[in-house]
């Protein structure tokens, strides 16, 4: 589980990122994505532990194609700049909240949870559990192990009250985010020190209680 190696070829990638360059350097990219599939399944192993819910789920149904999916408009380049995964029941597209893991040079990796971009249909649902449930999501983001670890959601909210909530509602800072995901950032140093991935299932242990929360609302969903 070779963090820095992984780091050294996203930063080339970073400098050269083509499809020639990649070409050249493929065997690197294979070692680099060999190595991040070795953290991916070490930390499914260890989630699994305090959450039933990824009992079954693999490396390869939780990790991100490094390719762009839209790369041909101008200007942009062919690939992603970190190596990732959402790790989640059924996997990275599961409708489910997902455990992140990121590894992006530049002070950029990061780890987290929640639902970065909901659907239409799951945004709907979580409002409404907050709605119906209120107090609750703000009490377990308030947990002081989450809130120091995390502090507190991430995304954009929108501007004005959403369609059936009143401008007045008590919860209507939470209703009016479009994403629900928590996350804490590393420098590079802080991921390429040893030991870096055995503290991160005890972070991402904080997050259950919020990912409970956003799929117990979507449970009709699945």
């Amino acid at each position: 589980m070779n963090i820095r190696y992984i780091l050294d070829f996203l930063q080339g990638l970073q400098q050269h990122n083509s499809k020639q360059w990649m070409d050249v350097h493929r065997e690197e990219y294979l070692q680099a994505k060999a190595y991040f599939v070795e953290l991916v399944e070490y930390l499914i192993s260890q989630l699994q532990q305090f959450d039933a819910s990824l009992h079954g789920v693999t490396a390869q149904e939780c990790i991100f194609r490094i390719n762009k999916n839209d790369f041909s408009k101008k200007g942009e380049v062919p690939y992603k700049r970190h190596f990732g995964a959402g790790i989640s029941p059924a996997g990275r597209h599961s409708p489910f909240a997902n455990y992140v893991l990121m590894l992006e040079p530049g002070g950029q990796s990061r780890i987290g949870g929640g639902i970065r971009k909901p659907g239409s249909k799951q945004l709907e649902l979580i409002r409404q559990e907050i709605d119906y449930n209120p107090g609750q999501l703000q009490q377990i983001l308030d947990a002081p192990a989450l809130k120091s670890t995390f502090a507190g959601l991430r995304g954009e909210q929108t501007r004005n009250a959403p369609k059936g909530y009143d401008k007045s509602h008590p919860e209507l800072e939470l209703i009016k985010y479009k994403g629900y995901q928590v996350l804490h950032f590393f420098s590079d140093e802080e991921v390429t020190e040893p030991g870096f991935i055995e503290r991160v299932p005890s972070m991402l242990r904080q997050v259950k209680p919020l990912h409970d929360f956003l799929n117990n609302a979507i449970t009709e969903l699945s």
